[in-house]
């Protein structure tokens, strides 16, 4: 059994923040903590609210790009009688990012922010009378291991060559590894914007474009030309697979300029027409 402590949580959280620094400072990231308030006592539970903004955090060093800054918060809102964790990043929109905070256990609402991502956790100041133990037996009521492996089972026929790399370079090369998944992040965050290519790339990564292309062609074997497409094309063939979606709208979602050069370039690299890979999924789907 995970008992919850009443105790002031300011501390708690901000010890949390400065843990964080030398792995944020690693990444060439910027973290810091602010609240105003000085003092707040409230029942919460140590293990499972550190494990969660711990997972967070370090999800959001892992994609943010270099000299990006990440602030961690409390504030209080006297209409509601809430206090609120925040936590917000700047150098790039991760809403899309879904995957950070699947396995958490407190919820966080994201945001979109005008250069970043606002993630908000309310933490109640008065627990239910009549039930002070329901929250408990509601966070720890799910296996969260075999809830995330069903998830990946579900999904294991859409994970993407990019996905699979990663895995093995996260085992060998964990730098490199980081790398990889800010770029992967760029792009997926840009993938309805037709304009986002090379260029926007470097600019995002603060890199050349000779800086850019010898370290993720030693890393992935491909021009980031290429691999921006491959990016696209892989969630095209996602939204074939799992969306009632059309084809022109498929193209639209992924950044694709035209119909036609969509379908050339699907056929090429899947050996099918997007609309006939759509139609036979779908009968499959319903058998």
């Amino acid at each position: 059994m995970i008992y919850p402590s009443e105790a002031d949580i300011i501390p708690f959280i901000k010890s949390i923040t400065q843990s964080l620094q030398p792995y944020a400072q690693a990444n060439e990231v910027q973290i810091s903590f602010a609240s105003g308030i000085k003092k707040q006592v409230l029942d919460y539970q140590p293990f499972l609210l550190s494990q969660s903004l711990v997972q967070l955090i370090c999800g959001i060093i892992n994609l943010v790009p270099p000299k990006s800054q990440i602030e961690v918060r409390l504030l209080y809102c006297s209409e509601n009688k809430n206090l609120y964790a925040e936590i917000e990043n700047t150098g790039i929109n991760l809403v899309l990012m879904t995957e950070i905070i699947v396995q958490n256990v407190y919820h966080f609402d994201v945001y979109p922010t005008s250069n970043g991502t606002l993630y908000r956790l309310v933490l109640p100041l008065q627990q239910n009378p009549a039930n002070p133990d329901q929250s408990i037996k509601t966070n720890t009521s799910i296996n969260l291991p075999q809830f995330y492996a069903e998830i990946q089972k579900r999904l294991r026929s859409h994970f993407s060559e990019s996905e699979k790399h990663m895995a093995t370079l996260e085992q060998s090369r964990p730098k490199e590894a980081a790398f990889m998944q800010r770029i992967n992040a760029l792009i997926k965050v840009n993938l309805e914007d037709e304009n986002f290519d090379t260029d926007a790339l470097c600019k995002a990564m603060s890199l050349s474009r000779t800086q850019l292309f010898r370290r993720l062609k030693s890393l992935v074997r491909q021009a980031p030309a290429n691999y921006i497409k491959i990016m696209r094309l892989q969630k095209a063939k996602e939204l074939l697979e799992t969306t009632d979606l059309t084809v022109g709208e498929v193209v639209f979602k992924t950044g694709f300029q035209t119909l036609s050069h969509f379908t050339h370039i699907f056929q090429k690299q899947y050996g099918i027409l997007p609309s006939v890979f759509r139609r036979s999924n779908n009968t499959a789907t319903n058998e």
